[in-house]
């Protein structure tokens, strides 16, 4: 089965008994990279339990009605249920023994990325006599990087690179000339780069003038809300590509320029920004340096205490980071949140996540944003880090 010796490696390594995967009509997404091959050709209409034992072959459960359609050759154990009382039953054999079992369950809701199986079969697991605990730090390890993948990612990295140099030349450009230049007019350059160089993004990217940037998922519309840059503006662009295969993850860049001088407020809160991102980044290092790997919680912390610390802590809204995905740039690994959840899974190597803290005001905002693959030694910056506002 598609990593099955990692996933029995990590509940070996947190003397789990196994993984206990639920699913009902694709109800849970961290599970669909193992289910859905084994479903393949299958209605999958009624609920799905998956057991991968610490040790040993595991175990699909489908209903009696699905079981003709599955393949023959399925590299699992497959058994069947009919009715709610056969459900339990099948239930109970599949935990026979065991003691404590992860399934998507996150510990009063702090984590609804990784919570994803409804209290009521958690509740039934748990009157088998079964301990229940999430199952966060196994299930991502599907989502750990290959060599191809960390490749493509680095050819995503260039060509998003490559865009963003091309739309700060060309802001300059108009700006040198006295000529004006609009929010989506930006856009539409980057959007074709990433045309020519082959990268595919689920949609176009963040290109906010002046007030624009202290929105955080602001983006413009063309005919509705484009921003014409006027002096004084800062510029936030935030654009994220992959290469055009299914299993290459996205790259994901936030820049900052300004036309003209920055006010001093822009510069002060771009510097704890700076500062911010760069803590966040040595938080991670010297958790590898220590021979730990830390939670993206604690990594948030790192990164929030600096804008804090600055008096920019209330204008900070998300968390400090995402894992980057491979269908959309946002992945189903660990965040760099204890913000807006409590993020606890460990940042191991073979993932890889954007560190990206900001200051946003009524008038401008500040974010800045930097790829990082973490390796067995450490992280790795796969993008640049900024070091100072483009000056256009």
């Amino acid at each position: 089965m598609h990593r099955l010796e990692r996933i029995q490696a990590e509940l070996r390594r947190q003397s789990l008994d196994g993984w206990l995967i639920y699913d009902f009509r694709r109800s849970n997404p961290l599970a669909q990279p193992l289910v859905r091959p084994l479903l393949e050709g299958n209605v999958a209409s009624r609920r799905v339990l998956l057991y991968v034992p610490a040790a040993g072959r595991p175990t699909l459960a489908v209903h009696a009605i699905e079981r003709g359609s599955l393949k023959a050759d399925l590299p699992v154990e497959v058994v069947s249920y009919s009715s709610r009382r056969s459900f339990d039953e099948t239930l109970t054999r599949l935990l026979d023994g065991a003691r404590r079992v992860a399934m998507e369950y996150s510990p009063e809701g702090d984590n609804p990325y990784v919570g994803t199986v409804d209290a009521g079969t958690v509740e039934r697991v748990r009157a088998t006599g079964v301990e229940v605990v999430s199952s966060g730090d196994v299930a991502q390890v599907l989502e750990l990087w290959t060599p191809a993948q960390l490749d493509d990612h680095l050819t995503a990295a260039a060509g998003v690179v490559a865009a963003k140099d091309e739309a700060f030349a060309f802001l300059a450009e108009r700006c040198a000339a006295g000529a004006g230049v609009s929010e989506t007019q930006v856009q539409a350059l980057i959007t074709a780069r990433f045309d020519a160089l082959g990268l595919v993004y689920d949609h176009a990217p963040n290109v906010s003038f002046g007030a624009h940037a202290g929105d955080p998922h602001y983006h413009p519309i063309p005919g509705e809300r484009d921003a014409v840059l006027a002096p004084g503006d800062v510029v936030l662009i935030d654009l994220w590509a992959k290469v055009d295969r299914p299993e290459a993850p996205y790259a994901d860049v936030t820049w900052m320029g300004v036309f003209g001088e920055p006010a001093p407020e822009v510069e002060a809160a771009w510097e704890a920004v700076r500062e911010a991102r760069d803590a966040a980044f040595r938080a991670i290092a010297e958790a590898y340096q220590a021979g730990r790997w830390p939670t993206g919680a604690e990594v948030d912390r790192a990164a929030r205490q600096v804008l804090e610390a600055a008096g920019h802590g209330a204008a900070f809204t998300h968390r400090t980071g995402h894992s980057l995905g491979l269908d959309a740039t946002h992945g189903r690994a660990a965040h760099l949140d204890d913000f807006e959840t409590r993020d606890l899974r460990l940042l191991r190597p073979g993932l890889g996540v954007t560190i990206e803290p900001g200051a946003y005001y009524p008038s401008y905002g500040i974010r800045s944003e930097v790829d990082v693959y973490l390796s067995e030694d450490g992280p790795l910056a796969t993008t640049e880090l900024q070091g100072d506002l483009e000056r256009l």
